[in-house]
């Protein structure tokens, strides 16, 4: 993977998550009616250009890989934490978009902790009702310090199981950091693929893994450039900035960075602090256990 593509991974995330905002728990758009550009608004009354937890949570993941050079689950916890506690690592003063299997597995963290009680980084809840797309939405930083195919594996694995603990989420985290190290569509995960022709309103965007991956993969498979690609995938609503992130990583890393459009670049929040960090990840002398 290039430097270009390795940068555009990751501000893909980040500009699929704030396109994504304002259309977040809403139903889907027509495409006569598509959201096109960063507004204002949501739920979460974001601004223009802002950001939500995936792209937090992959900046907090992506400072402690760049700081350790090493996978330290309890410092990537820590920083976590930072965020969901103190509002680091974020767009405002506080955490204000969170799910309800990464609070659980922070709380508990946290609480082991205030507590003096034994604790271990790995708090992902194992009930496939858990199985939401919260580390999904954000592996870049873990593919891009990856030296090869089975270090992407096992990272992704690793940062999964932080939050994430069911069956559902590490296969899928598997799946799509395998695809995202290579690049492509790999045929022995097509039959987890939407068929390309499926009617449009038949493809889900909830915050189940299964559903995130499937709608990111038929955004990015009906289109021809990074912008359609994230307009497809966030105007189908529901999660639309996880959808939104997801897909931003496969058009990213797919058209780099130099292919996303100025617009986006030029008006998402923090771009020079998310910049630098993709920069310092892509350079960095990662080391292996």
């Amino acid at each position: 993977m290039d430097l270009d593509n390795k940068l555009g991974l990751f501000l893909g995330l980040a500009i699929g998550d704030a396109l994504g905002a304002p259309l977040e728990f809403q139903e889907a758009n027509e495409p006569n009616e598509y959201l096109k550009k960063y507004t204002t608004g949501g739920p979460h009354k974001v601004s223009i250009g802002e950001w939500t937890d995936d792209t937090s949570m992959a900046f907090a993941m992506a400072t402690s890989l760049i700081e350790k050079k090493y996978f330290d689950a309890d410092d990537i916890m820590n920083n976590f934490c930072l965020w969901y506690q103190r509002g680091e690592f974020c767009t405002k003063d506080k955490c204000f978009d969170i799910g309800n299997t990464v609070y659980d597995a922070l709380s508990s963290y946290s609480d082991s902790i205030k507590y003096n009680q034994f604790h271990q980084p790995y708090r992902g809840r194992t009930e496939v009702n858990t199985s939401g797309n919260g580390a999904l939405m954000r592996i870049a930083p873990v593919i891009i310090v990856a030296k090869n195919r089975d270090e992407a594996v096992r990272l992704a694995i690793q940062q999964t199981l932080l939050t994430h603990g069911s069956e559902l989420c590490v296969k899928y985290s598997v799946m799509f950091a395998e695809e995202l190290y290579y690049g492509k569509e790999l045929t022995s995960y097509s039959k987890y693929k939407l068929p390309k022709t499926i009617d449009r309103k038949d493809v889900m965007s909830g915050g189940f893994v299964k559903e995130t991956y499937e709608a990111a993969w038929w955004a990015f498979s009906n289109s021809n450039s990074f912008e359609e690609c994230i307009i497809k995938a966030v105007n189908r609503g529901h999660d639309a900035d996880t959808t939104g992130a997801v897909a931003g990583m496969l058009a990213g890393r797919h058209y780099g960075l130099s292919r996303i459009p100025d617009h986006f670049k030029d008006d998402l929040m923090m771009y020079d602090d998310l910049y630098d960090t993709a920069l310092k990840l892509s350079e960095l002398d990662f080391q292996s256990f």
